[in-house]
């Protein structure tokens, strides 16, 4: 195959690749980060230190159908190995507005939210030091395991030992993405809650969006224009060599 029918042929394919990629973009259009109010109190399971916060996200000007949340990278606060970075104990949304943990923890929220892997994107932070071949807290297989992490309720046991429960830690920079059974319109009064187990302040400096689009990792045709990008330059550039 002459390196001019290759050139061509990674030109259409780097068209493909830029308008994978536009999609792409497009998928963050209506995303934005929210702002969180403390509630008072604290809730949670035995010890009970979760410290619970509160986003209004009534009438955003868009339906909600995804929502991430993402360590702020800090590498402060907290324990390390497997409960490094954010500690997340629950997350619900309702349409009923409360001021206190105790409060937060009795509302029954929406019906939402799919706690399987197939609804949460869970991308794996840092275990600062002593890292676990087990991997973080509330987690198998890099996956979330719900069936410890119950993020539905404010339960979470807030210890470093065998008894904790309840929670999940993202690791430092780590992220989750929960896309939503099904879109959220926020023409009435909506209310997200989110839980932090150990109350050390962690949510405050994290990063929470909401978007208007289920959020998926990178299709694999868009990688591979990532990759096709490098090779179509070489390839260009060696048949300008070969013309000089």
């Amino acid at each position: 195959m002459s390196v001019a029918l290759i050139s061509n042929l990674l030109r259409l394919s780097l068209a493909t690749g830029v308008i994978t990629l536009a999609s792409v973009s497009s998928a963050i259009a209506g995303t934005l980060n929210v702002d969180f109010t403390k509630l008072e109190g604290l809730t949670g399971g035995n010890p009970g230190l979760t410290g619970v916060y509160r986003a209004d996200l009534s009438n955003l000007g868009f339906d909600i159908n995804s929502i991430a949340i993402a360590d702020s990278n800090s590498a402060q606060g907290g324990q390390p190995g497997k409960f490094s970075g954010f500690d997340l104990d629950a997350i619900k949304i309702s349409n009923v507005l409360v001021n206190n943990a105790t409060d937060a923890k009795n509302l029954p929220g929406l019906d939402v939210f799919d706690f399987t892997p197939s609804g949460t994107l869970f991308t794996p932070g840092i275990q600062r030091s002593s890292a676990e071949p087990t991997g973080l807290f509330g987690t198998t297989g890099g996956n979330i395991d719900n069936s410890v992490a119950t993020l539905q309720n404010f339960d979470a046991n807030a210890s470093a030992d065998a008894n904790a429960f309840g929670l999940v830690s993202l690791g430092d920079g780590g992220k989750v993405v929960f896309n939503l059974k099904n879109p959220i319109s926020n023409t009435t009064p909506l209310y997200l809650y989110i839980g932090e187990a150990g109350d050390n302040g962690e949510v405050a400096s994290g990063q929470i969006t909401v978007s208007d689009k289920p959020l998926q990792v990178p299709e694999p045709t868009t990688l591979a224009a990532i990759s096709l990008l490098g090779i179509y330059f070489f390839a260009n550039r060696r048949k300008k060599t070969k013309a000089a």
